[in-house]
């Protein structure tokens, strides 16, 4: 499971690098939770930290922070860059509120579907098989709802925790992180 750290980190990445307003716009557009849409970002490439250097990931099938598929999405990936954030954060939450009314609102399932496609989830659904059966990891959608969990917490979301308690320490943190990470990658 991710840590609180790791999260905090990738959520002061995404703020330095101005990327929150682009989730937050296609949170409102699609109706999807922004912290669904930053949880799903977390597992795909750690909202943008685990990107290569070309914008991808899985081994260049997967195009920007949250890694649309070149193999399933052409129309979208032929025609953007994996550093147009704002189109890509767009096209995932679009994405995301479809497999949302394929799967009547079941986010466990439509999660599981962004990841392994709808086929595939609802093969497993109908053999009577968890969603994530089918995911990379067989957990992506416990992992995905895990993080949103955390990220709620970290945002001050949540009543369980407070943003005055925790969020300004972890935001101190996860800042020197991010400043190490980066220095230390731009040193190699």
């Amino acid at each position: 499971m991710v840590s609180s750290l790791s999260l905090s980190t990738e959520l002061t990445y995404v703020r330095l690098r101005g990327l929150m307003p682009f989730f937050t716009e296609a949170s409102k557009r699609y109706g999807i939770p922004l912290i669904l849409l930053l949880a799903i970002a977390s597992r795909e490439s750690r909202m943008g930290l685990a990107l290569s250097a070309d914008g991808t990931g899985d081994h260049g099938n997967g195009i920007g922070i949250m890694q649309i598929d070149r193999r399933y999405h052409p129309n979208f990936t032929d025609r953007h860059s994996p550093f147009d954030h704002q189109a890509n954060i767009d096209y995932g939450a679009q994405y995301l509120a479809k497999l949302l009314q394929q799967f009547n609102g079941n986010t466990a399932r439509a999660v599981a579907a962004y990841n392994a496609g709808p086929n595939k989830v609802r093969t497993a659904t109908y053999a009577g098989l968890p969603p994530d059966s089918v995911t990379t990891g067989r957990d992506y959608s416990r992992d995905v709802l895990q993080r949103k969990q955390l990220i709620s917490q970290l945002l001050g979301l949540s009543k369980a925790t407070s943003l005055s308690v925790y969020g300004v320490p972890m935001a101190f943190i996860a800042l020197a992180t991010y400043n190490y990470l980066t220095t230390n990658t731009n040193e190699q």
